[in-house]
């Protein structure tokens, strides 16, 4: 019987499942929608803008990432001594529509010279060959049970890691043998869309920030000096939508860069308009809320990403993803 085990999803949490179960022996397949790994820890790259930061790798997902967990301190600590991420910044500014209040210190923010993508890549170069297939891109079909196998895109597997947004996995799980498993996600939290704003100005024409939350605004929730995030100083900013200016433009999204460039104007107030722009559609960018507990399981099927271990964030999404990889090891596929 095969101990072959399927990962639904390759952003940071199918990933460390992958990464949990190799380190226990178990083959892995990785299924990922997407033309490159990551999730929500994207990148774009600056094409046609007609400025000198073509070729430039932006930010368009998630924004930061911080570390508090000691599993996950260990995985940065190896990030940082294989140069793919740099700490950050521990001091964010305050705004809010009529402009910026000052600053505001908190948890040291990671960030990477090129881009949040490449902590998956560089996670994902670790795992053995051997041992694990990742697979992209590829629309996996919805699963079922057939006896105590799961059958994935028409193979069976001893056992599938769904660690997707929970919509996502919803769609995944429409067959009547995994109403069990569908259940678990019914009712869980509600999932916000997000759009984000990328632009490009000929230069710094704003005071200077790292990154900067923006309270009781009707269009803006955050802004990040990418230059900075990056280290390399570009006149680059990404400004994050709230869910409702997202819900209106999903169909269009550059549809909301009016509301979110006068926004943007109104808060930093910048001496310059910006030479280029575009928007990013994130239709389940963040849960709400998370469940306290690092993953779901029920019968061959388990559950996992920033939606579990008391989330939202990239370091629950880690933390969700290896704890359900080392209980497949140790609990199921043994």
């Amino acid at each position: 019987m095969s101990r072959r085990v399927a990962v639904i999803g390759g952003g940071i949490s199918g990933i460390a499942c992958a990464g949990a179960l190799s380190a226990a022996g178990i083959p892995v397949r990785v299924f990922d929608r997407g033309h490159r790994i990551g999730g929500r820890l994207a990148t774009q790259t600056l094409r046609g803008t007609g400025t000198p930061h073509d070729g430039r790798v932006v930010d368009v997902g998630a924004a930061y990432f911080t570390a508090r967990d000691q599993r996950f301190v260990e995985v940065v600590d190896g990030l940082i001594e294989r140069g793919v991420v740099r700490p950050w910044t521990d001091t964010f500014h305050i705004a809010d529509s009529r402009g910026v209040i000052g600053p505001k210190l908190g948890p040291m923010r990671y960030a990477t010279p090129q881009g949040l993508r490449s902590v998956v890549e560089d996670l994902a170069g670790l795992l053995p060959d051997d041992l694990v297939d990742v697979r992209h891109p590829i629309d996996v079909p919805p699963i079922r049970r057939e006896g105590d196998r799961v059958i994935v895109a028409d193979e069976e597997y001893a056992a599938v890691a769904i660690c997707v947004p929970d919509p996502q996995a919803l769609s995944l799980l429409v067959d009547d043998s995994v109403a069990d498993t569908r259940a678990l996600l019914e009712g869980g939290p509600v999932w916000e869309p997000v759009m984000s704003l990328t632009t490009v100005f000929d230069d710094m024409c704003w005071q200077d920030f790292d990154g900067l939350f923006v309270n009781d605004d009707a269009v803006l929730t955050f802004i990040a000096h990418d230059g900075r995030r990056r280290g390399d100083d570009a006149p680059v900013l990404v400004a994050h939508s709230t869910a409702t200016v997202a819900a209106g433009h999903l169909a269009e999204p550059l549809g909301a860069a009016p509301a979110m460039l006068a926004a943007l104007n109104s808060v930093l107030r910048p001496t310059g308009d910006p030479s280029w722009f575009t928007v990013k559609r994130w239709t389940h960018a963040r849960p709400l809320t998370a469940r306290v507990e690092e993953f779901g399981w029920v019968d061959g099927i388990g559950l996992a990403g920033d939606a579990w271990a008391d989330g939202p964030r990239t370091e629950s999404a880690w933390v969700s993803g290896q704890a359900l990889g080392s209980h497949l090891a140790q609990s199921v596929v043994r």
